[in-house]
């Protein structure tokens, strides 16, 4: 069984307080968006949210009955919405994506799951070493204890967890070109200015 895990819970600060995960790209929701691509390769899906208010803004944008967690602890960043929502998925293998990653590619996500077997994580690693922890895939059992150390070590970084697991597979950029010549599947829209420069990509 494979798992999928949507991180909505941040405060969208850069996109000026609005919720990201709602805005309308190529004409649907970021959050629809990511769904759809990831429910072509996983089983289940949880959406990470902070709370119930977010809960209810997302949740019009989403099939009737979709899951959603809460954090847990809150002032650690995301690493609170991983923390929650990996020990509630029931996958062997999941994987971890942002909400604002409206060209999530589908092909990608299967790669890094086929990747990942075997191993403890199959996470994508740049052309100048930058890591991809928020399009990774993870063996449930050993992320779930490398949350908790990094947690208790104070780390907020959400790559911080990769340093305790025993076996990753860092899987090339030029492996993930073949599939994704633009690499489209990496793009965050973090900021309201990025939705102009998409727009513009129409024009």
């Amino acid at each position: 069984m494979r798992s999928g895990i949507i991180l909505a819970g941040g405060r969208s600060t850069r996109f000026g307080g609005e919720e990201k995960s709602i805005k309308v790209v190529k004409g649907k929701t970021m959050i629809s968006r990511v769904m759809e691509a990831l429910s072509c390769v996983v089983d289940e899906i949880l959406v990470s949210v902070r709370d119930e208010p977010q809960q209810r803004l997302v949740e019009p944008f989403l099939e009737k009955g979709q899951r959603f967690v809460y954090d847990k602890i809150h002032g650690i960043g995301p690493m609170s919405g991983v923390n929650t929502a990996l020990n509630e998925v029931k996958g062997e293998y999941v994987v971890i994506v942002a909400c604002d990653m409206p060209f999530l590619n589908k092909s990608v996500i299967d790669l890094l799951f086929k990747e990942a077997e075997g191993h403890d994580a199959a996470v994508p690693v740049r052309e100048n070493g930058f890591l991809e922890p928020l399009h990774a895939v993870y063996r449930r059992d050993s992320m779930i204890e490398a949350v908790r150390v990094s947690i208790e070590k104070g780390e907020r970084r959400i790559a911080s967890p990769i340093n305790y697991l025993k076996d990753v597979v860092y899987v090339q950029e030029k492996k993930i070109l073949e599939i994704d010549p633009d690499l489209r599947t990496f793009l965050n829209i973090n900021r309201a200015e990025d939705m102009s420069v998409i727009m513009d990509e129409d024009q």
